[in-house]
């Protein structure tokens, strides 16, 4: 499982459990009543999840006669799980989420992504003077404990020629922050683009977008191949039966929900806020806005947001694969598909 996920979360395994799998239950007929939708989030609900609560404060969902209620997953990698097992029709999740379970048989899809690129990486107090990675060599590193994330890390490290036995690497989990900040560890080894650095910020009184205060080396730009992060993924075998009508009309209203939280991004972060009154207003904007950010590339740009390339899915497959992150080929054609967006 990719790491781009610091909140723990209380798991609904009752869904687990239900007797009609979601996706046979929204797809009979037409009715004049909304058809019930059932998300499963990455885990607890949080800024990254703007766009959804937008779809649903602003009737977006409604627009398109769907009934949207959500769920909490204990893990990030739980998500896909839950939509296979029929509890659920979509689920949040990572490219790497859907290439591992695909290689497990399970028959999920990404049929849209929030960001279009990948958001882990490696983050340092700009007071400790390291510029590039190869003086990261004689520091102590902290990592979540994330395999996929570790991965990463090291392929960076070594692709840029340093040498990993001379960088102390220690497991620290999802709280680091007070390690970094005490100097325990001199540098974050999976830092979230659009959350530790604002957080760290917060914690120095500074501006929570200041970018003067730290350094910060992207996974994607040191050598580990582009990855796609909180994509919607769809069980294939509910696309094959109601010939997505359903998926259709949910990207639809997800579409609009993600472009008017990046819009309006103060109302974005005000509604969240009510749904979740622990989010810092300060960290939650600048989190926001780097979402906004990273949820656009040339290819939205061309094609609309959501969009995927399955080029950039058959690099990072293969990557996985080399790695040994997964034990067989996958065929990433049928892990994805721009079928089903808004056109």
């Amino acid at each position: 499982m990719s790491g781009l996920q610091r909140t723990r979360a209380t798991c609904m395994t009752a869904a687990l459990a239900l007797a009609v799998p979601a996706w046979l239950a929204a797809a009979g007929p037409a009715q004049a009543q909304n058809t019930p939708v059932k998300v499963a989030l990455l885990t607890q609900p949080g800024i990254w999840d703007a766009g959804l609560y937008g779809a649903l404060d602003q009737k977006f969902f409604d627009d398109q006669k769907l009934s949207v209620s959500f769920v909490s997953p204990a893990t990030p990698a739980d998500g896909v799980k839950l939509l296979a097992s029929g509890g659920a029709n979509f689920a949040t999740a990572h490219s790497t989420e859907v290439i591992t379970a695909r290689s497990r048989g399970l028959p999920v899809i990404s049929i849209a992504t929030n960001h279009q690129f990948g958001t882990a990486g490696i983050m340092i107090p700009a007071d400790a003077g390291v510029t590039t990675l190869k003086q990261l060599e004689g520091k102590t590193v902290g990592v979540t404990g994330i395999p996929f994330n570790k991965t990463m890390l090291e392929y960076s490290l070594k692709k840029s020629g340093v040498d990993v036995s001379k960088v102390k690497i220690v497991t620290v989990g999802f709280t680091p922050m007070p390690l970094l900040l005490s100097k325990r560890i001199d540098a974050l080894g999976d830092a979230i683009t659009w959350s530790e650095p604002a957080m760290y910020n917060i914690q120095l009184k500074k501006a929570a977008d200041d970018k003067s205060t730290y350094k910060y080396f992207a996974f994607y730009e040191n050598g580990v191949p582009r990855y796609y992060t909180f994509g919607v993924v769809a069980d294939e075998r509910a696309l094959a039966k109601d010939k997505g009508d359903l998926a259709r009309r949910y990207l639809r209203a997800w579409a609009k929900g993600q472009d008017w939280a990046f819009k309006n991004q103060a109302a974005a972060v005000a509604l969240m806020r009510k749904n979740s009154p622990e989010l810092n207003e300060a960290e939650a904007k600048a989190n926001l806005a780097e979402i906004a950010r990273i949820s656009q590339s040339p290819d939205t740009q061309k094609n609309g947001l959501g969009w995927q390339d399955v080029k950039v899915w058959a690099a990072q497959e293969q990557f996985m694969r080399e790695q040994k992150l997964i034990p067989a080929k996958v065929d990433v054609t049928k892990a994805v598909t721009n079928n089903y967006l808004p056109k």
